[in-house]
C-alpha cells in the first residue's frame, strides 16, 4: 500500500469523527513494506526480496509495490547468484562445486516460484532456468566429494573413515548412485563405526530369563543412543555371526555381589485402651442407663521385609593392548514389605488403622524373577549413562550436508 493511501484513509477517518492513531498508520506501512519485499530489497537481499514479492502477489496480485519489487529484485538476484558462481570457480578450495550447486538451486527455485504465481509469471513470463548447468555442477560436485572421500579413507584411521563417510554421503546426495559410492558408503560406515562387544553378565540359571531381559534392553538402548555417534554394540553372538573380529573396545559386565530373598521380620506389641465405651446397661430407680467403662487390648503389628540387592561391575578394555580404559561398579536394592496386625482383648480399644491391619494377612511376595528385575532397575539407568559417557571417541558426527 502506498504512503499516500495511508494518509488519505487517515484523513477520511478524521472526517468521520476521529484520527487514526499515528502508530497504527506507521505499523501498517512497515507491514506493507515487509510483506512486499521492500525491506529485503533495500538491504541487498535480492533473493529474499523476490520470494517475498512473489508470495505477496499470490494473495494480492494487484499490489503495485510487490510488482515493482519483483521486477527490480529478480534480475539483481540472478546477477548476484551468477557472480557467486564465477567467484567459486576461481577459488582453489575443496568442495567449491558445492557452492556452485547451491547458487544454481537458488536460481531454479526463483524461476519455479515465479511460474507458480499467475501474476508473477505474467510480469516475468520466461524466468531463467539453469537445469543443464545444475546437472553439470552436481556431477562435478559428486566427483569432487568422491575423490576427497577416497583420500580420507586412505588415511586408515577411525576419524579419517568418518570424514570419508561424510564425503561419500555428499557425493551420493549430489548424484544418487555415483560410480560405486554405495559400496564406498558401506565400507566407510563400517570403518568409521566404533565397534564394541558387550558381554552379558553371568547369573544363576533360575534368574537367566530376567538377566537376559536386562541385557537385551541394555544393548538395544545403548545402540539407539550411540548410533548418532557412529558406535555400535554387538553381543558376542552377533560379532561371531557377522565375522566381526576387530572390536575397538570390549565391555564386561559382572554381578560381583548378588542376593535375592533376604527375609527380615519384626513385631511390636503395645497396650491400647479407650475410655467411656458403652459396656452394658444399669438400672437406677426403675430406669435403664448406658454403662460406660474403659476397654483395653494388646495390639501386635507384624512386618516382613524381603530384599534383593546386588552390585554390577562394568569394565571397558581395549583389546589391542588389554588396557582398561574405564571401570565402575553400580549398586541397586529393592525391598518388598508386607504389614499386618493381630490383637487380644476388646477390639473396641483399637483405632481405625489398627483394625484395618488386623483384617489383613501377610501378603504373598512376588516371584524371585521380579526381585531380580526390581533391584537391577536403578543399576540399568546408571550403566547406560556411564557407558555413553565413558567410551573414548564416542562423539556426535555432523551430517554431510
Amino acid at each position: 500500500m502506498k504512503t499516500s493511501t495511508f494518509f488519505t484513509r487517515a484523513f477520511a477517518s478524521r472526517r468521520r469523527g476521529g484520527w487514526l492513531p499515528l502508530f497504527v498508520v506507521a505499523a501498517a506501512m512497515v507491514a506493507g513494506a515487509c510483506s512486499s519485499g521492500k525491506s529485503a530489497y533495500k538491504r541487498g537481499d535480492y533473493y529474499q526480496a523476490t520470494l517475498e514479492s512473489i508470495n505477496k502477489l499470490r494473495s494480492s496480485p494487484d499490489k503495485t509495490d510487490a510488482q515493482d519489487i519483483l521486477l527490480l529484485s529478480y534480475p539483481l538476484a540472478v546477477k548476484a547468484s551468477l557472480r557467486e558462481v564465477d567467484k567459486a570457480m576461481t577459488m582453489n578450495v575443496d568442495s567449491k562445486y558445492d557452492a556452485v550447486v547451491a547458487q544454481y538451486e537458488r536460481l531454479n527455485q526463483l524461476a519455479d516460484a515465479i511460474l507458480r504465481s499467475p501474476k508473477a509469471s505474467e510480469l516475468i513470463p520466461a524466468p531463467r532456468e539453469f537445469f543443464n548447468e545444475l546437472r553439470e555442477a552436481r556431477e562435478e560436485a559428486a566427483g569432487e566429494a568422491y575423490r576427497l572421500g577416497v583420500t580420507a579413507m586412505n588415511v586408515g584411521t577411525l576419524e579419517g573413515a568418518r570424514v570419508a563417510y561424510r564425503y561419500f554421503e555428499r557425493a551420493n546426495h549430489h548424484v544418487s548412485g555415483y560410480r560405486d559410492v554405495v559400496n564406498k558408503l558401506k565400507e566407510s560406515l563400517y570403518a568409521s563405526t566404533m565397534r564394541v562387544i558387550l558381554e552379558a553378565p553371568a547369573t544363576p540359571a533360575h534368574y537367566q530369563l530376567s538377566s537376559d531381559f536386562f541385557y537385551a534392553n541394555l544393548i538395544a538402548e545403548l545402540n539407539q543412543l550411540l548410533r548418532p555417534r557412529m558406535v555400535r554394540l554387538y553381543s558376542p553372538e552377533e560379532a561371531f555371526n557377522e565375522n566381526m573380529r576387530d572390536p575397538h573396545y570390549y565391555i564386561a559386565l559382572d554381578f560381583t555381589t548378588f542376593a535375592v530373598g533376604n527375609v527380615r521380620e519384626s513385631k511390636s506389641t503395645i497396650d491400647v485402651s479407650r475410655d467411656s465405651v458403652v459396656v452394658g446397661k444399669v438400672t437406677v430407680e426403675g430406669r435403664q442407663y448406658d454403662a460406660y467403662a474403659t476397654v483395653s487390648a494388646k495390639f501386635t503389628r507384624s512386618q516382613r521385609e524381603i530384599s534383593s540387592s546386588g552390585t554390577l561391575s562394568v569394565r571397558i578394555t581395549e583389546p589391542s593392548n588389554r588396557k582398561i580404559v574405564g571401570q565402575r561398579a553400580f549398586s541397586g536394592q529393592y525391598v518388598w514389605t508386607t504389614t499386618w496386625g493381630s490383637f487380644t482383648g476388646d477390639d473396641r480399644a483399637l483405632n481405625t488403622e489398627q483394625k484395618n491391619l488386623c483384617r489383613r494377612q501377610a501378603g504373598q511376595p512376588p516371584a524371585e524373577q521380579e526381585f531380580f528385575i526390581e533391584f537391577t532397575r536403578p543399576i540399568y539407568a546408571q550403566v547406560v549413562d556411564y557407558i555413553t559417557r565413558a567410551l573414548p571417541g564416542a562423539v556426535p558426527v555432523a551430517p554431510a550436508y
